[in-house]
């Protein structure tokens, strides 16, 4: 063994709830749909962890824990929206990022972790957490197993039973491959092949198997990683803070004021033809051959790539521009300040574009989401904005922050609802829509698309495809399954 193990008494409790955990997920989730069953299952991870941490660490609120804490609201909203919302790409984004901030939550609480959260090397330790500790800890009951046989029985027959054991899980793998190859080689061995399992047990057996190895599985992860986690181990750290070394500074202020001065010219430039041309609607003035649509839709991708490269060049001109004249690097403060600002104008150059393009040709999912990432990249730069004046700012940490708060926000704009409102506006202004695009959101949208069930144009056509829309749900029989969203979709069509 490369690891300690704790006292018995300690690690019974701790396989217990693992094991309930894992009979948990299996009424939970097998064969059903999501539902509420996800926010429930993490509140049972939740009662598990803090069960065990208060045995083990003495987990208690402190304020440097202030953050981890805090995790707790995002975490159960995103797994929340899997009972609220019916939107299939936000429900596959929260399955994999709502055991992320699970994780990193419950590492930071037992202080499981060398480096500071909002840094590249955190995200390290999360992965080493899972992929090494949790595996490698999995282990712990087959050994304390393997332990109470061996002292119970004969040291001779014990090494022979391992042997045989041993040869046996060799032996499976070679075993199904000569057996597929066998079967299409000849097909009567194959049909009395097929034929073998069938004779020995019915398919009902077979899922209970499967079903049994699903929890065993689940089980031991939830065992080991909170093992991990909480029990005894050479890669337990304390949360000192982390003694970083001063960067070399490698550019020089001169060099930045003159990149930074050219810069904001052809900015300031382009800030005053975007106001007389794109704002100030200046249709007449435009080129030839060109219409003002067409000028207002131009553009947009630029746009937004111009930004990124302005935020990759504000970012790396904070960090690394060189300190040692304090007059050349106030100048170079007012210079990325003024390239913020005008930075922040392309977005809303950006946005705008995208808002006339949306009323000309109707809203989406990529349209509305290209929106709410303009919107975010306006917020790093005002946070950016204030790491300019304020050396002692962390812009890593505030970021992380503000990710996090941006992406449960998103979550709970309901993009569908968002959509179908301004496309059914847009149809009431204009007389265009697209009923089969509107009929392809997800439920959360089918109580506002219901509202054009008394258009004489339109109406009958999308009565027909949500109706087929609302056949295609599954009855949900099952209470785990249940979702607001589809329910109400049904109860509005019924």
């Amino acid at each position: 063994m490369d690891f300690q193990i704790e006292r018995k008494p300690s690690l019974r409790w701790l396989f217990i709830g693992s094991l309930v955990i894992g009979l948990i997920g299996d009424y939970l989730f097998y064969g059903k749909d999501f539902g509420i069953s996800y926010p429930l299952f993490v509140l049972c991870l939740y009662g598990l962890f803090f069960w065990q941490a208060r045995e083990r660490i003495h987990l208690r609120f402190s304020q440097d824990q202030a953050f981890a804490w805090l995790l707790t609201l995002p975490t159960f909203l995103l797994a929340l929206t899997f009972f609220l919302y019916d939107n299939l790409f936000f429900h596959l984004l929260n399955f994999m990022i709502v055991p992320f901030l699970l994780v990193a939550q419950t590492m930071l609480l037992s202080r499981r972790y060398k480096r500071e959260w909002h840094s590249f090397g955190f995200f390290g330790e999360i992965v080493e957490m899972v992929m090494y500790h949790t595996l490698r800890h999995t282990r712990i009951p087959f050994v304390l197993l393997s332990r109470r046989i061996r002292s119970r029985v004969d040291g001779t027959k014990y090494r022979m039973a391992k042997k045989v054991l041993t040869g046996i899980g060799i032996s499976l793998p070679l075993l199904l491959v000569v057996l597929t190859l066998l079967s299409q080689a000849d097909g009567v061995f194959g049909h009395f092949l097929e034929e073998i399992p069938r004779m020995l047990f019915d398919w009902d057996s077979a899922e209970a198997l499967f079903r049994l190895v699903l929890i065993g599985s689940v089980a031991l992860v939830s065992f080991g990683y909170l093992y991990s986690s909480l029990g005894p181990g050479q890669h337990d750290v304390a949360a000192a803070p982390v003694i970083r070394e001063e960067k070399k500074i490698a550019w020089d202020g001169v060099i930045v004021v003159t990149i930074l001065t050219i810069i904001n010219v052809v900015y300031a430039a382009f800030t005053v033809i975007q106001i007389s041309y794109l704002f100030g609607g200046a249709q007449t003035a435009l080129p030839d051959g060109m219409t003002y649509a067409e000028y207002a839709k131009k553009g947009f991708n630029e746009l937004v790539v111009v930004t990124i490269i302005n935020f990759i060049l504000l970012v790396s001109s904070m960090y690394l521009v060189s300190r040692e004249k304090p007059l050349t690097y106030r100048i170079v403060q007012v210079l990325l300040s003024l390239l913020t600002v005008c930075t922040s104008f392309m977005l809303y150059s950006a946005y705008f574009r995208l808002s006339l393009y949306q009323e000309a040709y109707g809203y989406t999912y990529s349209r509305l989401l290209a929106h709410a990432f303009m919107v975010f990249l306006f917020v790093l730069f005002a946070i950016a904005l204030l790491r300019i004046w304020r050396s002692g700012f962390s812009l890593p940490k505030y970021y992380g922050i503000a990710a996090i708060a941006a992406y449960v926000i998103v979550n709970y704009l309901n993009i569908d609802v968002v959509i179908a409102e301004n496309n059914i506006q847009r149809y009431h202004e204009t007389g265009e829509i697209d009923t089969e695009y509107l009929a392809g959101l997800s439920s959360d949208a089918v109580p506002v698309i219901m509202t054009l069930a008394q258009d004489k144009s339109v109406g009958e056509s999308v009565m027909q495809q949500i109706r087929e829309k609302v056949e295609d749900l599954e009855e949900e029989s099952d209470w785990q399954s249940f979702n607001l969203a589809r329910s109400r979709a049904q109860a509005y069509v019924e």
